[in-house]
Formats: C-alpha cells, structure tokens, sequence
C-alpha cells in the first residue's frame, strides 16, 4: 500500500474514533439556552461572544482595561468532553488613549463557569464602569451531574470597590457565552452569561 493511501486510511479512522468519541460525550442540550441579567449595568449597546460548536463551554475570560475602563475581553472556551482551553477572538468595545493593562480568571482545566459578578468604584461620582469580575464554576462528573468548585476566582483592576450581585445559570446548566453591556466611552458596565444545560450525547 503506497503512503497516499496510509494517509487516506488513517484520517477516516481518525474521524470514526472522533465520532464515536462525541456519541458518548456531552453536548448543549436543545432548546435549553437561556440568559442571565447582567451582573453590573445594562448597556445602550450588547455584543455576544459564543461558545461553538456545541459541547463547548467558557472555562476562562481575559480583559484589558484602557484608561481605567473595561474596553476588551476575550473568552476561553474548552471542550466539555476533553478539556483544554481555547481562546476565542477578541472583543474591543472603546479605545486606548493613553494606557492599558490586562488580566484573566480561570475556573481551571476540568471547570466550566456557572456564575458571574462583576466590580465597580464606589463613592457619589463613580460611573458604571466595571473594574473586576468573579467567576464560580463547576466540573462535569461522569454521568453528566455538575460539582461545584469550593472557591470562585476573581480579577481586579484599579478602582474595584464593590462586587454586584451574583448572576448564575439555572441548576444543571453551564455558560456558554457571554454579553457584554456597554455604554458611549464609558467600556463595559455589565456581563451577562448565556447558558445550556448538558445531555448525553447520543
């Protein structure tokens, strides 16, 4: 057998065992999605950023703050049946003037998130502007059950003085994307998580 053919026999074995391999995984369930309401502020603009295909959920989220504001994040996304992280693209809502900085929470390799607050300046002339987030997750087990994490993780930035109310999916269900609120040049003032429940898949 020449190598072409060893080749073409070795990516239709390798594409039957990933098949086989999503069978007995999981995957979003159908007609499950909902939304949270954002923790923070809604915005006069939303744009979304999505987990995809669909046995992928959001594990981690980097953002960079330009100028005291939330101008840019970027989701993480990892598989719900092999987990690793993916970065997805970026998004930037408002630009840098004079500096920038970043920083990322990670529910951890095995983790997906399930819940969000986020953090604000406190005192009578602080704006909405977001200035941290924390994210709580949870692991898949075996049978499709989800395990809490013990601790949540957090990012601060300048100026985080108060933590929002806590934003979580319904019982059951992982997020699986995520909206971001904002407004004129103020960035980002509210995140909200679009979530799924899991399933078999079959």
């Amino acid at each position: 057998m020449n190598a072409s053919r060893w080749s073409v026999l070795a990516l239709l074995c390798a594409g039957s065992v990933s098949a086989v391999a999503l069978a007995g995984g999981f995957r979003h369930r159908a007609a499950s999605e909902t939304w949270t309401e954002p923790a923070g502020a809604v915005g006069s603009a939303v744009a979304d950023v999505l987990a995809s295909p669909e046995y992928f959920g959001v594990q981690a989220l980097k953002v960079w703050e330009f100028d005291r504001r939330m101008c840019a994040f970027q989701v993480e996304q990892s598989s719900l049946n092999a987990p690793g992280p993916a970065a997805l693209d970026p998004l930037r809502v408002c630009e840098p003037k004079l500096t920038q900085s970043w920083k990322r929470a990670d529910v951890g390799s095995g983790q997906f998130v399930t819940a969000i607050s986020v953090c604000t300046a406190k005192g009578k002339e602080a704006g909405p502007e977001l200035h941290g987030v924390e994210l709580w997750g949870a692991a898949l087990n075996d049978s499709g059950q989800l395990k809490p994490a013990k601790k949540s993780t957090k990012l601060e930035l300048t100026g985080c003085d108060k933590w929002s109310a806590k934003r979580a999916c319904p019982k059951g269900s992982v997020a699986t994307g995520l909206r971001a609120h904002s407004a004129d040049d103020r960035g980002v003032v509210g995140l909200a998580l679009r979530c799924h429940a899991v399933e078999t898949a079959r």
